[in-house]
C-alpha cells in the first residue's frame, strides 16, 4: 500500500490557507484550538500526577497507597485501549476530545469536594482515579485524527502537527510537576486539583466553541474497519508500520530502562551524587522539549524521511558515551542530544504513518499506536528492575545502547527502502 494510493495527490487548500492547513504559516484557528485545549489540558494532568499521590501520603502517610493511585492511572489503557478507536470512530475525534474534557472535570472536582466534606477513602479515590484513566482512553489518539482532519494529507504538514502535539506533552511533563510543587505548599493540594478540573472545563469549552461541528465528526461504524483489533491488524499487515511499530516497542523498553538506570548510574559512578542523578533525568525531560520546539520548525522545511532517519542516528550514537567513564557533563550532553533527538524522530515518523492511513483508518490504527506505546511503559519498568538487580549497571547500559542501535537502524533500512520505492512526502 503505497501513500499516492491511498491519499489525493493534489492538496487541497483550506479557506483561507495554505496546503498544510495554516494562515501565512501560522495554524488556522481549529488548529490552534486544539493545540492549545491539549496544552491546558495536560499541563492540569501532570499536576495532578503529584497532587493525588501525594494527597494520600498527607491523609494516610504510606507509600503503599500512593503507589496504588499511580498504578491505577494506568489501568485502563490496559484493560481498554484498543476499545478507544472504537469510541473515535463512531462518536468522531472533535465530539470524543470534548465529551472527554467536559466529563473528566466533575470527576476530578469530586476529589476535593469529597475531601472537603469528609468523604473521601482510599477505595473512593482509586475508583475516580480508574474513571479519569478509562475517559482519558482515547483523548490523545482523538487528538491526532482531528489534526489530521484540520490538515492537508501531505507528511510533513501532519509531521509538523504531530511535533507541536509531542511538544504540549514534553512541556507538561516538564512544567506541571514542578508548578505543582511549588503550588502545593501555597495554595494546599486539594486547590492544586481543583486546577486541574477547571482545565478539563476550558478545554471542553474551547474545543466546542473553536472548532466546527462538522470538523472531526463521525462517519459512523461504517466509515472505517470493524472490530476491535482492525488497527493491530492493519499494523501488522502494512510492511512499514509493523517496522515501525517494531521499533517503537523497542524504544519504550529502552527509554523506560534508561529512566530507571541513569539515577543509578550516578549513584554508583558519582559517589551517590544526588545532584548528577536530578541533572541526568532533568535534561532527559529538557532535551525532548527542546527537540519538540526544533521539530515543528523542521518539519516543513526538511524531508520526512531525511529528518526522520538523521535524528534516529542521533537518538542511538549517544547513549554508547554512557558505557564510557567520562565526567558528568559529558554524560550530560549526550543523554541531552539523545533525547531531543527522539521527538525530531517521532514526528516525520507519525507524518509518514498518518499520512499512509486510507480514509476511515486513522481512528482505529492510531489507538492501537498509542495504546501498544503505552503499554511498553510498566514492561521497560519491570524488565529495568530486573535486569538491574540481576547483571548490574554496566550490562544494563549496553542494553540499553544495542536497543536503541536496534530500533534506529530497523527504522533507518525500512524508510531507505520506503524512500527507494515509493513518495514518502
Amino acid at each position: 500500500m503505497t501513500i499516492a494510493a491511498t491519499r489525493p495527490s493534489a492538496v487541497p487548500v483550506p479557506p483561507g490557507g495554505a496546503p498544510d492547513g495554516t494562515a501565512g504559516g501560522r495554524p488556522s484557528r481549529e488548529l490552534t484550538a486544539v493545540y492549545v485545549a491539549g496544552a491546558v489540558t495536560a499541563l492540569g494532568t501532570q499536576m495532578t500526577l503529584l497532587a493525588l499521590p501525594w494527597l494520600v501520603l498527607e491523609t494516610t502517610g504510606s507509600a503503599t497507597r500512593a503507589g496504588l493511585v499511580f498504578a491505577a492511572q494506568a489501568l485502563p489503557m490496559a484493560l481498554l485501549g484498543f476499545a478507544g478507536g472504537e469510541v473515535i470512530q463512531r462518536l468522531g475525534a472533535r465530539r470524543t476530545m470534548v465529551v472527554s474534557d467536559l466529563v473528566r472535570a466533575p470527576v476530578v472536582a469530586l476529589i476535593p469536594l469529597l475531601q472537603i466534606l469528609g468523604a473521601l477513602d482510599l477505595a473512593v479515590l482509586v475508583a475516580i482515579v480508574v474513571a479519569l484513566g478509562a475517559l482519558a482512553v482515547p483523548y490523545h489518539a482523538a487528538q491526532r485524527v482531528l489534526a489530521m482532519e484540520l490538515l492537508s494529507p501531505h507528511a510533513r504538514s501532519l509531521a509538523r502537527a504531530n511535533s507541536a502535539l509531542a511538544g504540549v506533552t514534553n512541556g507538561s511533563a516538564f512544567v506541571g510537576p514542578a508548578l505543582a510543587g511549588a503550588l502545593i505548599p501555597l495554595v494546599g493540594t486539594t486547590s492544586v486539583v481543583w486546577l486541574d478540573a477547571a482545565s478539563f472545563a476550558f478545554s471542553g469549552l474551547l474545543l466546542l466553541r473553536r472548532v466546527p461541528a462538522g470538523r472531526g465528526g463521525a462517519g459512523g461504524s461504517a466509515a472505517g474497519p470493524r472490530g476491535l483489533w482492525a488497527g493491530v491488524r492493519h499494523l501488522y499487515g502494512d510492511w512499514f508500520l509493523s517496522r515501525a511499530m517494531l521499533s517503537t516497542v523497542v524504544f519504550g523498553l529502552m527509554l523506560r530502562t534508561l529512566m530507571i538506570t541513569l539515577p543509578v548510574l550516578a549513584f554508583t559512578r558519582f559517589e551517590g551524587d544526588a545532584r548528577i542523578g536530578g541533572l541526568l533525568i532533568a535534561t532527559d525531560g529538557a532535551g525532548g522539549l527542546v527537540g519538540s520546539v526544533a521539530a515543528y520548525v523542521l518539519a516543513t522545511r526538511v524531508a520526512p524521511v531525511r529528518l526522520a532517519c538523521t535524528a534516529l542516528v542521533c537518538v542511538a550514537l549517544p547513549l554508547w558515551t554512557l558505557l564510557v567513564p567520562v565526567p558528568a557533563g559529558v554524560l550530560v550532553v549526550a543523554v541531552g542530544l539523545s533525547s531531543a533527538a527522539a521527538p525530531l524522530a517521532n514526528a516525520p515518523l507519525m507524518g509518514l504513518l498518518s499520512a499512509r492511513l486510507p480514509d476511515g483508518f486513522g481512528p482505529k490504527v492510531l489507538q492501537a499506536v498509542v495504546t501498544i506505546s503505552t503499554l511498553t511503559g510498566p514492561l521497560g519498568f519491570l524488565a529495568a528492575g530486573a535486569v538491574l538487580d540481576r547483571a548490574g549497571v554496566a550490562a544494563t547500559l549496553w542494553g540499553v545502547a544495542a536497543l536503541a542501535t536496534f530500533g534506529s537502524g530497523n527504522l533507518i533500512l525500512a524508510l531507505r527502502r520506503l524512500r527507494a520505492t515509493e513518495d514518502p512526502d
